[in-house]
């Protein structure tokens, strides 16, 4: 994380903060404040950037995740009416409840003793996780839970499993600045057009960054492959470059 950055997540300091939001949408809000939602870059949690800030104008900033952000986009480009999910209306059990108010999906959750669960169903939040596997230097647990089947296998048929696991952690130790920048500039690049998606195989999609900007940094592109598993689809990383 750019020393800048990391000033100001530290001191908190809600104003400047603003500036690290490439994107944001406006919503109307009649007679009241206006509102804005943008997306919550990747590396800041609640706790250090709040979810949300009244400006000197009397606009208030809501940070959404980047997940949330893109459905309200994608909601908004269809000309649909689109309301943050704790301003939705309740909805029953039955067959008609809308899928975006069930269960909100958790790509990282940490019990008591500090084990770490990750999944996604997103490329962003492959990102995000992977980023924050980086800054807590979880390296083992984001082979054994985030990094794709394909990958693993591959490592291991060059020596064995425990060793690639080995390599994979070293990699990670070694190279963690330069990533960390590569994923810092992606998980809030989704709510611009700083990241290309381009399909390379039936399962695998590579993310990179545009190439006006890909030239600052050493590594540019991650990969995601899709897999199918026991709670249903999920997106794996399957390379760093």
């Amino acid at each position: 994380m750019p020393a800048s950055i990391a000033a100001i997540l530290r001191n908190r300091h809600p104003t400047a903060a603003l500036a690290l939001v490439l994107s944001s949408i406006a919503l109307p809000a009649g007679c009241g404040p206006r509102i804005e939602y943008r997306a919550r870059p990747g590396f800041a949690t609640s706790a250090e950037l709040p979810d949300e800030v009244v400006l000197d104008d009397g606009t208030i900033v809501r940070y959404l995740p980047v997940n949330e952000f893109l459905a309200m986009k994608r909601a908004r480009e269809r000309g649909e009416e689109w309301k943050p999910r704790e301003e939705r209306p309740a909805q029953g059990d039955g067959d008609g409840a809308d899928a975006d108010d069930r269960p909100s999906f958790t790509p990282w959750e940490e019990d008591a003793e500090g084990r770490v669960r990750m999944q996604a169903v997103m490329p962003e939040q492959v990102v995000a996780n992977t980023m924050r596997a980086f800054r807590e230097e979880r390296y083992g647990e984001l082979w054994d839970q985030s990094v794709s089947r394909g990958f693993r296998e591959r490592a291991a048929r060059e020596t064995d499993a425990e060793t690639a696991r080995a390599r994979f952690s070293e990699w990670c130790a070694g190279r963690r600045e330069d990533v960390m920048k590569l994923l810092n500039r992606m998980s809030f690049g989704f709510s611009t057009n700083a990241v290309i998606m381009r399909r390379v195989g039936p399962n695998v999609m590579r993310l990179e960054l545009t190439p006006q900007i890909a030239g600052d940094f050493r590594y540019r592109v991650v990969e995601i492959e899709y897999e199918q598993t026991p709670e249903g689809q999920r997106v794996m990383l399957a390379g760093i470059h």
